[in-house]
């Protein structure tokens, strides 16, 4: 709201009201320095929520292995929802790390699931 100049919005239906009010806030410190970012981690990460797979639910057989060279885009592992089954890619070309999260496991986005050298 700030960044659009707008002080209040109010919006009103049958057996429903929101209003919104910004107040002007102003600090009576200077603000502290921003703590400075971790190293970014490279590797791949979980594309949702789901059961995270090693081996191919259908075929039993591993979908990638540790030490392999992967390029971007190639399937290193499923995430199960249900019946689904969504890839896991490799957002970069690389080897392959050991895996950081058990077979069978409960992930949520963004979870770090492979390393990637």
């Amino acid at each position: 709201m700030e960044a659009a100049g707008i002080g209040e919005i109010e919006v009103s239906e049958a057996g429903f009201s929101l209003r919104l009010h910004m107040q002007s806030v102003v600090a009576s410190t200077p603000l502290a320095e921003a703590p400075k970012a971790e190293t970014a981690f490279k590797g791949v990460r979980a594309p949702g929520v789901g059961v995270f797979r090693l081996d191919h639910p259908t075929t039993g057989r591993p979908i990638a292995e540790p030490g392999q060279t992967v390029r971007k885009g190639e399937t290193v592992g499923v995430l199960q929802v249900g019946q689904c089954l969504k890839a896991i890619v490799a957002p970069a070309d690389g080897v392959l790390g050991a895996a950081l999260i058990e077979d069978g496991a409960v992930v949520g986005y963004g979870t770090p699931l492979y390393g990637l050298v």
